[in-house]
């Protein structure tokens, strides 16, 4: 069973509603090897457009894998937290190597993404959204990532 089954879709210009009041996003992507996918915690986070598809932007320690990552394949998903004090979170966080498989470390039940190459996490999200990367800004020692989304779906 996909886990389109349990969320419906919600159209592009209105995906940045999906994070309205999250404090934390997980950010999933797809790892250097075959197979391995990733996903990591953030909280600098924000929505910065929604017309014609809703647009948002997380920033970044460029030396983190999933930065890496979404520099390397030019997309990334958002898994957005049921529970803000899900473990997950704080075991995510817990890793950041590009040999790690934090879905096998952290026995993680991940799922194909729809439109990215990405495994999402639908048992711990309320919501998930699939971007494709749109423009990558240096500041300072960050690197802000935005993207524009491809799907978005809400639990149902």
């Amino acid at each position: 069973m996909a886990f389109t089954e349990n969320f419906t879709e919600v159209a592009l210009e209105k995906a940045y509603e999906l994070l309205s009041g999250a404090k934390t996003i997980m950010v999933c992507t797809k790892g250097a090897k075959d197979g391995q996918y990733n996903v990591t915690p953030y909280g600098w986070f924000t929505t910065y457009d929604y017309e014609p598809v809703s647009k948002m932007l997380f920033v970044s320690d460029p030396s983190h894998q999933a930065a890496a990552n979404v520099l390397r394949t030019k997309e990334f998903a958002v898994c957005v937290p049921k529970d803000e004090d899900d473990p997950l979170i704080a075991q995510a966080g817990s890793v950041s190597s590009p040999d790690a498989d934090k879905f096998a470390l952290f026995s993680i039940k991940g799922e194909r993404a729809t439109k990215i190459d990405a495994k999402v996490i639908p048992g711990m999200s309320r919501a998930i959204i699939e971007f494709k990367l749109a423009r990558v800004v240096e500041e300072g020692s960050v690197k802000i990532f935005m993207g524009e989304a491809v799907a978005a779906w809400k639990k149902a």
